[in-house]
């Protein structure tokens, strides 16, 4: 029976998401990455077809900040790079039961339980080295990853990464799916992507709570100041506390 758990690899908060920094000040950046953080790790701890739930980080006590229950925490202190890292953290997973990784990026505002649940139930049992990847809206990242443990291929995250998995998989003859679902593809690393954040959100498309409340606080901000926002304008540089830890 397929037993998978889900493996978020978290960088420190402190330099997180810097070409956001022409719109959002270091704090404001500290505060979105962390709500979006809490956001993913809570999804996943609703899916059913996700067992456990690790945070793959060199935070200290990352689990523990994040107040969820039933996260665990792969410490990544002697970290050797983010491949490394998430290669180890699979095969720590292996000997703890796992029978699958699923490597969720932490920046993915519109993902749900549901979407999650899709992306592993369309795998099915067989093969059993078969690998299935969620593109980025680019087309050309890879935002998740479900794949056996041990890894039948090496990690390639990185700039290009799809294509570089795919031509892995072929050269090995590992069947690889690629699976585009706006759910799974966007992501949060550009200003244009914060803008198209703030209208799903105005819309009520936005699923995760947390982030909901840092869009909600940056418009606050924002109109304290004296700052008209017309629908689906990026709002100006913004410095803000980080709501999840007022």
């Amino acid at each position: 029976m397929k037993r998978v758990w889900a493996l978020v690899p978290v960088k420190d908060f402190s330099c997180a998401k810097s070409r956001l920094a022409s719109a959002l000040s270091a704090e404001a950046r500290h505060a979105l990455a962390l709500a979006m953080t809490m956001d993913v790790a809570t999804v996943l701890k609703h899916s059913r077809t996700v067992a456990r739930v690790v945070l793959v980080s060199d935070i200290p006590a990352l689990d523990q900040r994040m107040g969820i229950d039933a996260i665990a925490h792969f410490d990544t202190r002697c970290a050797q790079g983010l491949n490394e890292d998430l290669a180890a953290a699979a095969a720590w997973a292996g000997t703890q039961g796992a029978t699958h990784v699923l490597i969720v990026h932490a920046d993915l505002p519109r993902l749900t339980p549901q979407a999650v649940n899709r992306f592993v139930s369309g795998t099915g049992e067989t093969p059993p080295t078969r690998m299935r990847a969620a593109a980025c809206k680019q087309g050309s990242g890879t935002n998740l990853l479900l794949a056996p443990v041990p890894l039948p291929l090496p990690l390639v995250f990185g700039k290009n990464s799809l294509p570089r998995f795919c031509q892995s998989a072929a050269a090995a003859a590992v069947p690889f799916d690629v699976i585009h679902d706006a759910a799974l593809a966007a992501d949060i690393d550009e200003p244009d992507d914060l803008q198209a954040l703030m209208l799903a959100h105005a819309c009520g498309e936005l699923a995760g709570q947390a982030t909901a409340v840092f869009l909600l606080a940056t418009t606050a901000a924002c109109t304290q100041r004296g700052v008209r926002l017309p629908q689906g304008a990026m709002p100006p540089q913004t410095n803000l506390s980080c709501p999840a830890e007022r």
